[in-house]
């Protein structure tokens, strides 16, 4: 059975912002002139139908949505709808899960420098949290990538004194989710050892790979996945990457069979 509001929503965010405005003007939905994207999604989403939307698209419109949405453009108007249904219908996430990102000041794992968690519970982002974090050494390799320097986190707390403060935000969670998660795993734990801390035993899931099985995504850095699907990101930014990947998972639905690959070598991303 089809979630018809989160059906709505997902559809319509595969509009460009041109298009969600000619939708509002199209079904005559009141007082959207001046509104940004999301609150625009959020009003129309609430106001129109995902099935109605699908039989009334253009062909044009349809052949769009579907290759947006990963599933090609090739096919006849009533396969394409088909394909969109069935997308539209797969299962939410229900259960508790985490996303999370670091940031890392050079190439040793037990050098965090930022941390961001956002917490999912039922479908919806409940909770959210960034903080900075000294590193073990005063060495800065990354801030041309993130722009944290020293400076930034001489005076923050360790590892060891900030993570106990966010630990309970993973308590109950399915999964944490990452982007490139073989990377924040391994920080996670190279971090907690050097702490003297136990790592949660709680699985990742990886969003490269849930973007790539979703969607057919190539290239799946995270820019390339937001901007399919039309999120805001500052890459790089702690609390935004975790953003991004929080609302990765909710748009695919995806749950723990996908698998975290190991991050390739000398790739940019899996730094952090």
């Amino acid at each position: 059975m089809m979630d018809t509001h989160r059906a709505t929503m997902e559809l319509l965010s595969t509009f460009d912002d041109a298009e969600l405005r000619a939708t509002a003007e199209a079904y005559r939905v009141p007082g959207t002139g001046r509104l940004r994207r999301r609150r625009l999604l959020e009003t129309l989403s609430a106001t129109l139908d995902a099935e109605r939307l699908l039989v009334e698209l253009t062909d044009a419109a349809l052949g769009r949505a579907c290759e947006r949405l990963g599933l090609g453009s090739g096919a006849t108007r009533s396969a394409q709808a088909s394909a969109i249904r069935a997308h539209l219908s797969r299962p939410p996430v229900r259960r508790p899960f985490v996303a999370l990102d670091f940031e890392t000041a050079d190439s040793g794992r037990d050098s965090a420098c930022a941390v961001a968690l956002v917490r999912v519970e039922a479908g919806q982002i409940v909770a959210r949290t960034v903080r900075l974090i000294r590193p073990p050494r005063r060495t800065f390799e990354f801030t041309y990538i993130h722009g944290i320097s020293w400076r930034d986190v001489a005076r923050e707390g360790t590892f060891a004194e900030v993570w106990p403060t966010l630990a309970p935000m993973l308590e109950g969670a399915a999964f944490l989710a990452a982007h490139n998660a073989g990377f924040d795993q391994s920080v996670l734990r190279a971090c907690t050892a050097q702490a003297g801390l136990s790592a949660p035993a709680t699985p990742f899931l990886c969003t490269v790979k849930v973007a790539r099985s979703a969607w057919n995504l190539r290239p799946t850095r995270l820019p390339d996945v937001a901007r399919h699907l039309r999120l805001p990101l500052t890459h790089h930014d702690a609390a935004s990457d975790a953003e991004v990947c929080a609302r990765i998972v909710l748009a695919a639905g995806a749950d723990l069979h996908f698998a975290a690959p190991t991050p390739p070598k000398g790739d940019r991303e899996a730094r952090g």
